[in-house]
C-alpha cells in the first residue's frame, strides 16, 4: 500500500500548494501562456542511509552461511551444479535463495562465463532475476569450444562453502577469486567479493566523473539519475550503467590485462577496497563474462565481438562539428549562427536544437510562433543544399493533456492512450510524473504497442520536417516529483517544473572558470557582486527530504521495492530510489507485469532501442545518428553518448578524457561533451582550449545554457578562440578518413577509437595513471592544455626507448625525448599539440567547409618512418551514409625499402586525385618518383620533389591520378641519391610552419584580432 499512500498524499500537496500558487510563462516558446508552478514539496521523498555510510548495517560476509555444491553435470565445455544453502538463512537484506544453479561455459578460447541463479524460477518471479538478451547482448558457446582449449580455468571448492576461481592457465595468475569469502543471494541482495593484488589497476564502470584509473577506497553506485542542478558532480552515479571494468597487471617489464563483466542492470553496487571488490546487486543474477586479453585492445575487442555487440557504424557526417544551445529562440536565430561560423570561416556541419523549438515541450510538436513548420521547411532546404544537418532533441516522456480543456488536446498522447502504450502506476492507469511540459507519461517499451508508437510519431514527424537524426535526452527515467503526481491532477496542466529554470527570475548564473578573476578581474568582481545581490533577492532553498528512514527490516517472503533493506548511495538528496525519478513501484504491460525496480536501469536502452527503430523507418535506407543520454551494455550497437551536462571549469574539462576512455571500456566510441561547459559561463581561454581537446572526440558539439543564465559561446564569439578552433578543426578534418576508418574497424573488429596512452604501449608501467593525454587510434598522440594561464604543456613520448619515433603533426618535425621524460612542448592559446607515431601511414583530404565537400577534395598520404623507415595504414571509403552499402573499398598502405605500396580491394568510386605524399623521418636525396596504379604506369614528369633533411615532399601528383588515385593497386618507388641512418636531431622544414607548428593555410583564412559579439 505504500505507493498509493505516497502518490495521494503528494497528490494532497500539490493542489494545496498550486491553489494559491503565482504563474510563470511557458518558457522555452515563444508561445507565452500562464502556467501555475509546482511546489517543491512534489519533489521530496524519504530520505534513507546508505549502506556504504552506515556504520551499524549488518555484514553479510560475516552473518550468512554460502552455499555448498552438488549434483555436477560436466560437458565438453564446462559444467553445471546445484547450490544449496550450507547453513541457517541470514535473511540479512532480503530472503535467502535456498536453491542455485551454477552454470560455467567456456564459450571459446577467450571467454569464460559464470552464472548463478534460482534453481526454480516461474513467470511471476522470472524478470525479478534473469535479464533478457533482447535488453542486454548475451554470449554463447561457440563451436568446438571445450576447456581444454581455453585461457582460462575454474577451480572451486566446497570447503567451507562453494567458492570458486578463474585463472590464466598459462601461468596460472587468479583474475577473479572468491575463496575465503561466502556467495550471498536474496530475493533483493547479492553480493561476492574477489581479491585483488596490491594496489591495483582497474578502469571502466561508467558512468562517472573520476580519474581513469579507479582508486583502492572508492565505491560506484550505479542507479541511473540526472541531479539536473549539477549534472556533472565528481565520483556520483550519473545516467549510464556499464558493470565493466578492465584490470593490468604489470611484472617483469611486460603486462597482462583482462576485462570482467557482470551482466546485470538492477542496482548495484562495486566497492573497491585495497585488497578486495566486493560485488553488491539489489536484483538479478550473477552473470560473469571473463575475458583474457591479455592486452587491454584484446580483451575490449573480445568483449564486443562475443557478448555486447560491436559499435554501430556512424554516419561520415557525424564527424563533423556541431553547435547547439538552449535558447537558440527561433529559426532566424539559428540561420545566424549558421552564417557567422560560416563568416569565421569554421566549419559546421550540423545545428541542433535543445528544447526551444518545441511547442510547450511537447515531443513532436513545434512552436508555431517561432519555429513554424512552413519557415522550418525553407530552413531545412538551404541547410540541407549546403551539405549541413539539423539534430532536434527528443525526450522519452508524453505530455498528458488537461482532460477538461479541448484546447490542450495532444495528438501523440491520445494515440499512445489508445494503444495503451504507456508505462502504469501499478494499480489500475498510467503513471503520471513530471518532465518539462508538465505531467507526463513515459512509453512502455516493453510491449510491441510501446515501439509501435514511438515508431509511428517518428514517422509522422518527419513528414512535417525533414530532421535528420536526434538526441535522445532523459532516458534516465527522471521524473521531477515523487510517485505518480499526476494522477487526479491533469486538469492542472500544463504545469511548470518545481524548480526554477535557466534564465528565469534569480536563476542568473555567475559562475565563471578558476582564474578568471586573474584574467578579468573587474568583470569577475562585478559577477561576484551580481551573485551576492541575487542570493539576497532569491534565496535559495536546499532540497528537503522527508525525515530519514531507519533500516528496513526484511521481512521474509517479502518484497519492498521502494525502499529496500539494502541502500544504494544514490548521490541525489536523501539517496531515495523514487527521488526525481519514476518510482520503483510502476509497472510495464509485459506478461510478468515487470516493475520499474527491474527495469530502472535500462529505460535508456529501450528508448535507445525504439528511436534507432524510428529513424530506420522515418528515413529508409540511411544509418540513424542518434546519440542518447542513458545507456548500458549493448547500447553501443545502437547510438553514441554525451557525458551530460559539463560545467564550465577547468577541472571538468580535465574529466572529460577519463570520461571517453571509459566509454571506450564500454563499447561506445562515439562520444563527446559539451565543449566549453554547459552549466555556468565559460571564458575566452577555457573555451579556447575546449575547442582544442574537443576537436579529437568523435562526436565534436558546442551547447550551453540559456540565455539570461550564462554567456553566449559559439567558436566564434572570440577571436582567439576562433583561431585555435580553425587550426585544431584543419587537424580533425585532415583526419576524417582516418577517423571514420576507425569506426570501421571498431564496428567489425570491436577496436577502440580513442586510447589510453597505456593501452598501445602496455609494458610501460609509468603510463598506468595517464589521463591528461590521450590517442586517437593507434598513431595519433594528443597532448592537450588543461590548466589556465600557460603556454605550455608537459607530456610523455611512450615507446622511446623501444625505438618508437613521434613527429610533430604540423611540421613533420622529428620529436627528441628521453624514455619516462615530462617533456615540456610548447603550447600558445590557439595551438594543441599534436603528433604522429613513426610507422603510421595516414590517407588525409585537405579540409573543405563540410565532411561532404572534404570528401570531394584531393588525397596526400602522410608517410611517418619507424625506426626501420617502414610504416603501414589503412583505408575504408564507402558512401558514409547508406545503411547497406552498395560497394565499399579497403586499401591496405605499407612503406619499405623506399617504396610505398597500396592493396586496393572493393568497387567503392572514389574518383579524387592523389596530390601529395609526405614522409617524415626522411634522410636523404631523392632524383625521381615512378607510380603505378593497377599495374600502369603514370607520367610523373609534372611532379616536384623537395626535402628539408627530414621531410620528403612530393607534391603535385593530380595530372598523374587524374581519375582517382584508389581505382587499383598502386605503387610508388622513389630513387634516391642516399638514403640516410635514421637519427635523434630536430629539423626544422621551411615553409610548413611558424615557430609554434601551426598548419599550412588550407581553406581557412584567420580573423583579425577584433572579437566577435561576445555576448548575445
Amino acid at each position: 500500500m505504500l505507493p498509493l499512500l505516497v502518490a495521494g498524499c503528494l497528490t494532497h500537496i500539490a493542489r494545496a500548494q498550486l491553489s494559491g500558487s503565482t504563474t510563470a510563462p511557458v518558457t522555452g516558446s515563444g508561445t507565452e501562456s500562464p502556467t501555475p508552478t509546482l511546489a517543491s514539496s512534489v519533489n521530496y521523498a524519504p530520505s534513507v542511509t546508505p549502506n556504504v555510510d552506515d556504520p551499524t548495517a549488518p555484514d553479510a560476509q560475516e552473518v550468512c552461511p554460502g552455499y555448498v555444491a552438488s549434483n555436477f553435470v560436466e560437458h565438453d565445455a564446462g559444467f553445471t551444479a546445484d547450490l544449496t544453502l550450507a547453513g541457517p538463512a541470514c535473511n540479512v537484506y532480503g530472503t535467502d535463495i535456498e536453491d542455485l544453479v551454477v552454470d560455467v561455459q567456456y564459450q571459446n578460447a577467450t571467454r569464460m562465463n559464470v552464472r548463478i541463479y534460482p534453481k526454480y524460477l516461474v513467470p511471476e518471479n522470472y524478470t525479478q532475476y534473469i535479464l533478457p538478451d533482447f535488453l542486454s547482448p548475451v554470449g554463447v558457446i561457440e563451436p568446438g569450444s571445450t576447456k581444454e582449449s581455453s585461457d582460462l580455468v575454474l577451480e572451486w571448492s566446497n570447503e567451507p562453502s562453494f567458492q570458486f576461481k578463474v585463472s590464466r592457465r598459462l601461468g596460472g595468475a587468479p583474475i577473479f577469486d572468491t575463496y575465503g569469502t561466502v556467495i550471498v543471494y536474496e530475493n533483493q541482495f547479492l553480493e561476492i567479493a574477489t581479491s585483488m593484488v596490491p594496489d591495483y589497476n582497474v578502469y571502466g564502470l561508467p558512468e562517472s566523473i573520476r580519474d581513469f584509473r579507479i582508486g583502492t577506497n572508492y565505491t560506484q553506485t550505479f542507479w541511473n539519475q540526472y541531479p539536473v542542478m549539477n549534472d556533472n558532480p565528481l565520483d556520483t552515479n550519473m545516467h549510464s550503467v556499464h558493470p565493466v571494468y578492465v584490470e593490468t597487471r604489470y611484472g617483469n617489464e611486460t603486462s597482462k590485462s583482462h576485462v570482467v563483466y557482470g551482466r546485470n542492470l538492477h542496482g548495484q553496487e562495486w566497492l573497491m577496497r585495497p585488497d578486495n571488490i566486493t560485488y553488491r546487486t539489489i536484483g538479478g543474477s550473477f552473470d560473469f563474462y571473463f575475458f583474457s586479453g591479455p592486452t587491454v585492445n584484446e580483451a575490449l575487442a573480445q568483449q564486443q565481438l562475443g557478448v555486447i555487440k560491436t559499435p554501430v557504424m556512424q554516419p561520415y557526417w557525424a564527424l563533423g562539428f556541431h553547435q547547439v544551445r538552449w535558447g537558440y529562440q527561433n529559426w532566424s536565430v539559428l540561420q545566424d549562427v549558421i552564417d557567422n561560423y560560416a563568416a569565421a570561416n569554421i566549419q559546421l556541419e550540423a545545428i541542433w536544437n535543445d528544447l526551444d523549438y518545441l511547442l510547450q515541450y511537447r515531443d513532436f510538436t513545434n512552436d508555431p510562433n517561432t519555429y513554424p513548420i512552413p519557415e522550418g521547411r525553407e530552413f531545412l532546404a538551404r541547410l540541407h543544399a549546403n551539405g549541413q544537418y539539423w539534430m532536434p532533441i527528443v525526450d522519452p516522456n508524453i505530455y498528458a493533456p488537461d482532460p477538461t480543456n479541448a484546447t490542450d488536446a495532444y495528438a501523440p498522447y491520445e494515440r499512445g492512450a489508445a494503444l495503451q502504450a504507456f508505462i502504469r502506476d501499478g494499480v489500475d492507469g498510467f503513471y503520471y510524473g513530471d518532465q518539462w511540459p508538465g505531467y507526463s507519461v513515459w512509453p512502455d517499451f516493453l510491449i510491441p504497442e510501446g515501439e509501435e508508437f514511438w515508431v509511428n510519431e517518428f514517422i509522422l514527424w518527419r513528414e512535417q520536417l525533414q530532421y535528420d537524426g536526434c538526441w535522445l535526452d532523459l532516458s534516465d527515467l527522471s521524473s521531477w516529483c515523487t510517485g505518480s503526481c499526476g494522477t487526479g491532477n491533469l486538469e492542472l496542466n500544463p504545469v511548470h517544473v518545481p524548480f526554477g529554470l535557466p534564465g528565469e527570475p534569480g536563476q542568473t548564473s555567475y559562475e565563471y572558470p578558476e582564474a578568471f578573476n586573474i584574467t578579468n578581474s573587474t568583470e569577475a568582481a562585478s559577477a561576484s557582486a551580481a551573485a551576492v545581490s541575487q542570493s539576497a533577492a532569491y534565496p535559495t532553498h536546499s532540497d528537503v527530504s522527508t525525515p530519514t528512514l531507519g533500516f528496513t527490516e526484511p521481512i521474509p517472503g517479502v518484497r519492498d521495492i521502494t525502499f529496500p533493506p539494502y541502500a544504494l548511495n544514490n548521490t541525489l538528496p536523501g539517496h531515495s530510489l523514487e527521488k526525481s525519478a519514476v518510482a520503483p513501484y510502476a509497472t510495464h504491460s509485459d506478461e510478468f507485469n515487470t516493475t520499474e525496480y527491474e527495469m530502472h536501469n535500462l529505460f535508456g536502452i529501450q528508448s535507445s532501442n525504439a528511436t534507432y527503430n524510428a529513424l530506420v523507418a522515418a528515413i529508409p535506407g540511411k544509418r540513424p545518428f542518434l546519440i542518447s543520454r542513458s545507456t548500458s551494455p549493448g547500447s553501443g550497437n545502437l547510438t553514441g553518448h554525451w557525458g551530460g551536462d559539463s560545467n564550465s571549469k577547468w577541472g571538468n574539462m580535465y574529466y572529460t578524457i577519463a570520461q571517453a576512455l571509459t566509454f571506450s571500456i564500454a563499447g561506445i566510441p562515439y562520444f563527446g561533451v559539451e565543449t566549453c561547459g554547459f552549466n555556468g559561463n565559460t571564458d575566452m581561454e577555457l573555451c579556447t582550449r575546449w575547442m582544442e581537446l574537443s576537436a579529437f572526440f568523435p562526436l565534436y558539439r558546442n551547447h550551453n545554457s540559456r540565455p539570461g543564465n550564462t554567456i553566449a559561446q559559439e567558436a566564434y564569439r572570440w577571436a582567439t578562440t576562433a583561431e585555435g578552433t580553425r587550426r585544431a578543426m584543419d587537424a580533425r578534418f585532415k583526419l576524417l578518413a582516418y577517423h571514420y576508418t576507425l569506426f570501421w574497424k571498431a564496428h567489425t573488429c570491436g577496436a577502440t577509437v580513442m586510447r589510453a596512452l597505456q593501452w598501445e604501449f602496455p609494458n610501460e608501467e609509468s603510463l598506468k595513471a595517464v589521463d591528461n593525454q590521450f590517442m586517437l587510434g593507434p598513431s595519433i598522440l594528443i597532448t592537450p592544455v588543461l590548466e589556465p594561464l600557460v603556454t605550455s604543456v608537459r607530456g610523455v613520448f611512450p615507446g622511446i626507448a623501444d625505438g618508437t619515433r613521434w613527429y610533430d603533426w604540423y611540421n613533420y618535425t622529428e620529436v627528441h625525448a628521453q624514455p619516462g621524460e615530462n617533456k615540456t612542448i610548447e603550447a600558445p592559446l590557439v595551438h594543441i599539440p599534436v603528433f604522429i607515431r613513426g610507422g603510421s601511414i595516414i590517407p588525409s583530404q585537405k579540409p573543405g567547409n563540410t565532411t561532404k565537400m572534404t570528401r570531394m577534395n584531393p588525397w596526400t598520404i602522410i608517410v611517418a618512418l619507424d625506426i626501420q623507415n617502414e610504416g603501414v595504414g589503412s583505408l575504408y571509403l564507402d558512401d558514409g551514409l547508406s545503411m547497406v552499402q552498395d560497394a565499399t573499398k579497403e586499401i591496405e598502405l605499407s612503406f619499405s625499402n623506399a617504396t610505398l605500396r597500396a592493396i586496393v580491394t572493393g568497387d567503392y568510386e572514389d574518383n579524387n586525385p592523389l596530390a601529395n605524399i609526405t614522409i617524415a623521418g626522411w634522410q636523404g636525396q631523392v632524383d625521381t618518383v615512378s607510380l603505378t596504379i593497377d599495374g600502369k604506369e603514370k607520367n610523373t614528369s609534372g611532379v616536384t620533389i623537395r626535402t628539408d633533411g627530414s621531410t620528403l615532399y612530393v607534391e603535385n601528383l593530380q595530372e598523374a591520378t587524374e581519375g582517382g588515385v584508389w581505382t587499383g593497386d598502386l605503387v610508388a618507388k622513389f630513387t634516391r641519391s642516399s638514403w640516410g641512418q635514421h637519427g635523434h636531431g630536430l629539423h626544422s622544414p621551411h615553409g610548413h610552419s611558424n615557430q609554434h607548428g601551426t598548419p599550412e593555410p588550407g581553406d581557412w583564412e584567420p580573423l583579425g584580432s577584433k572579437p566577435v559579439n561576445p555576448r548575445l
